[in-house]
């Protein structure tokens, strides 16, 4: 069978362009949603609750639905589309759909099976009674979101973009909907934050229908005798994928894992639960400190959602066909020039939301119950995740790169040993630096882990040395300097109006001026040093000189 055009643009880079663009619209309405629920319940204990009950089913999104399932599949997916057409391949997806529904029925069943005997036979604080409420009404998300991503990475494999990126604005659209007609109508934060879950739910329905739609007009259908297939002796391709998917759940998912741990950190350590255990005290953080870690988390993935996500979306299935080609050449290209791009727009991304962190909170969630206390209890959050957008982008792109070349294990020793160190951090650094610690460990953790990935990554495939990165990152370093010097002096100018404008104008103005004046700067240094963005946006920079080999050494 022919395969259906994609109508994908044509570029080195296909769909990066409208990913990205998607994406910052998915992140503005996510940012919107999120200034909501700041506004309407603060950052006490129900907004704690909410955001460790989405936790789990937004963990498994990432494990199974965009993580794990995506980087199993994906190559499996393509090299079957590009020898075999498009009917084989969807017989792949239907096998591997099948069975991957079947797993995600009888975890759901067994959570929610286990929930709900814990809220219906032990004794519970009102705080606990919520968490598990929440829990129960948003787990079958879980079920719908890790389909939605399976349809998305098969909608990815052959070159289509758009759907699977509108996904994540319809469930922000539901949940915005959901939030403003709770606020409206109800008085109780706890029902309001019951409807919210409940609409999240609605959400996740609507997503996966509009991905089977489009999927279904590229002949990629979940289709019974996929079904059948997907359990027969036979089924090479599918069983070739699960196997795949273990090492890739830990390996690939591992920021996910550290991000879950360190919210149930913030949560069982939260002041009210450990009274009695003076062992912990020192270890006690405020009330609050889970829903401003979300808040945090959030705010980081902004920058990493526009840019890394929608780079490592864009790239992985090329690495995935050079290495099919077993074209070394083109794939350390590819490869190089991800991580130039994620020096060049990572680097000044957190060095600025290191800076801008009080004003940004200020103006996204400084409303109604949501006070100056939980303001600085987020900002700092916020800061502490900035300072490592540059290196989870960088891992998101040299993961993709392993899997590509079917080498899960890999990534997840790495990540296994990144577990370990993230919580061996959290509690050297909680007594000193309260809920801070918790993101500056696992930015800390996840730096060592990006660093072993690039020795061995050099070691393996890379034909290009050192050479391709040191010059460029010399020349971002100063150009982020000077850009934060001149955004800077911006903030202090603006700081100087607030007794003359409101204070939305003012919180406005504290952001946007300072923000323009970097982005500009900073784009007008690029340029002073030689580095044309649009360019590097087309092609990797790469110096006047041989390739080198794996160690970085010029060959003759």
């Amino acid at each position: 069978m022919d395969r259906q055009n994609t109508d994908a643009p044509t570029g080195k880079l296909k769909g990066f362009k409208v990913v990205s663009l998607l994406t910052l619209v998915s992140r503005i309405s996510g940012l919107a949603r999120d200034s909501l629920m700041a506004s309407v319940f603060g950052t006490g204990w129900i907004l704690d609750a909410f955001t460790v009950a989405f936790r789990i089913p937004n963990m498994f999104r990432r494990l199974f639905g965009e993580g794990a399932m995506t980087a199993a599949f994906l190559p499996e997916f393509v090299r079957i589309d590009e020898q075999q057409g498009r009917e084989s391949a969807s017989n792949l997806f239907g096998g591997v759909g099948w069975r991957l529904l079947k797993i995600l029925l009888l975890v759901t069943v067994a959570i929610e099976v286990a929930t709900t005997v814990i809220y219906l036979t032990v004794e519970m604080s009102d705080r606990s009674t919520l968490l598990c409420e929440l829990s129960l009404i948003m787990m079958p998300y879980m079920l719908l979101i890790c389909m939605a991503g399976h349809y998305s990475a098969a909608l990815n494999g052959v070159r289509h973009f758009v759907f699977p990126a509108l996904a994540p604005v319809m469930l922000n659209v539901m949940w915005l909907g959901g939030g403003l007609l709770a606020a409206w109508k109800l008085g109780s934060g706890v029902n309001e934050v019951r409807v919210i879950a409940g609409f999240i739910l609605m959400g996740g329905v609507a997503q996966l229908s509009m991905l089977i739609y489009k999927a279904n007009q590229f002949q990629i259908r979940m289709q019974l005798n996929s079904a059948l297939a997907a359990n027969s002796a036979k089924s090479l391709p599918v069983d070739k994928v699960f196997r795949a998917m273990g090492p890739v759940l830990l390996g690939l998912s591992i920021t996910q894992i550290n991000g879950l741990i360190d919210s149930f950190l913030a949560w069982t350590l939260m002041s009210g639960n450990l009274d009695g255990i003076t062992a912990l005290e020192q270890y006690t953080l405020p009330e609050g400190t889970a829903g401003a870690l979300y808040l945090g988390q959030r705010l980081y993935t902004f920058p990493m959602g526009v840019f890394a996500i929608a780079l490592g979306t864009v790239l992985f299935p090329r690495f995935a066909m050079h290495a099919q080609a077993n074209d070394r050449t083109e794939l350390s290209r590819d490869v190089v020039h991800g991580l130039q791009l994620v020096l060049v727009v990572g680097i000044p991304a957190s060095v600025g939301l290191w800076f801008m962190a009080a004003p940004i909170t200020d103006l996204l969630f400084r409303y109604g119950q949501f006070d100056a206390q939980a303001a600085d209890l987020t900002y700092r959050m916020i800061a502490a995740y900035g300072i490592g957008v540059w290196v989870f982008s960088g891992l998101l792109i040299v993961n993709r790169v392993f899997y590509a070349v079917n080498d899960q294990v890999t990534p997840m020793r790495q990540g296994l040993v990144c577990v370990g160190l993230n919580l061996l951090f959290d509690f050297v650094m909680l007594p000193a630096f309260g809920g801070p610690a918790l993101p500056l460990a696992s930015v800390l953790a996840t730096l060592l882990q990006l660093g072993l990935a690039l020795e061995v990554l050099r070691d393996r495939f890379l034909v290009i040395g050192r050479s391709a990165f040191v010059p460029l990152l010399w020349r971002v370093a100063i150009c982020t300097l000077v850009m934060n010097a001149c955004g800077l002096g911006m903030l202090y100018w603006v700081s100087g109006l607030e007794n003359s404008l409101d204070i939305f104008s003012y919180r406005l103005l504290k952001v946007v001026l300072p923000v323009a004046v970097a982005v500009v700067v900073y784009a007008g240094g690029l340029f002073a040093v030689g580095l044309s963005p649009l360019k590097l946006m087309n092609e990797p920079h790469l110096p006047d000189q041989a390739p080198s080999d794996a160690n970085g050494e010029s060959k003759s």
